[in-house]
């Protein structure tokens, strides 16, 4: 299994503070993984610094063998990592299809005045729909993003991220704000994306019912530094996670 992502020694400070520290992982083509770990343990500066949203303070980031540490978040998109972020982040004023086009027309170099006329690309147009397909929303193609149930709004978020075709994925708490059908739903459509769609994912997840149900290796952060991985069975019998949830067992 070859590295699609691979990150040595990342660090991230702000003045003298170390957010996180010489955090250093490997993900393999294919294969899920999960980063886990309390709250202000680092998860979020970590995704932003392999993401592009800013530039790590030390280490390095590689995507697919090249090396990608420093580039903004939209030349890291270009070179196929994408992130889904934990507040959906669509156009409600916009039919569903016309969010997923959005993505697509900017990947193509087109600009948005000629918005009016796309569907007149049929390239575009049935590349959309077939992303809907897989998300299960092409039957949804026509409604407007705002009268969407939540559930259906994530959804749309994910067609989204997978219009530009990414080798990377990272999820930021897929599952956030949905019931506990929504949930089902959407552990389903990841691990059917994972097996179909050619992408790797790589998810941050407070809920562990749903880490447990689809990564196959899990990071565990605290206090900034990687303090356990491993499979979802090494991780649960760890007694340093275990105690890094406030002495909670961490259960599937």
């Amino acid at each position: 299994m070859s590295d699609v992502l691979r990150i040595e020694n990342l660090g991230h400070s702000y003045g003298k503070f170390k957010v996180i520290e010489d955090i250093s992982l490997s993900i393999g083509k294919g294969e899920m993984s999960a980063l886990i770990g309390p709250n202000g343990a680092g998860k979020t500066t970590f995704y932003n610094a392999i993401s592009g949203h800013f530039p790590p303070t030390k280490g390095k980031v590689f995507l697919n063998g090249e090396e990608i540490t420093g580039l903004t978040s939209h030349k890291v998109v270009d070179k196929g990592m994408c992130r889904s972020f934990q507040i959906t982040n669509i156009f409600s004023e916009l039919t569903v299809l016309e969010n997923v086009i959005a993505p697509l027309i900017i990947q193509r170099g087109k600009h948005f005045k000629i918005y009016g006329n796309i569907f007149k690309d049929k390239q575009i147009v049935d590349s959309a729909m077939q992303t809907l397909e897989q998300v299960g929303l092409s039957d949804r193609a026509d409604q407007v993003v705002a009268n969407l149930a939540y559930g259906d709004k994530r959804l749309v978020e994910m067609a989204i991220v997978l219009a530009r075709k990414p080798s990377v994925v990272l999820l930021d708490e897929p599952t956030a704000g949905m019931n506990p059908e929504e949930t089902e739903n959407m552990i389903a459509l990841i691990k059917k994306l994972a097996t179909g769609s050619g992408t790797t994912f790589f998810i941050t997840e407070h809920d562990m019912k749903v880490v447990f149900s689809l990564a196959e290796k899990i990071y565990v952060l605290h206090q900034g530094h990687l303090l356990a991985q491993g499979s979802p069975e090494q991780i649960r019998s760890n007694e340093q996670v275990q105690e890094a949830y406030l002495g909670r067992k961490v259960h599937a």
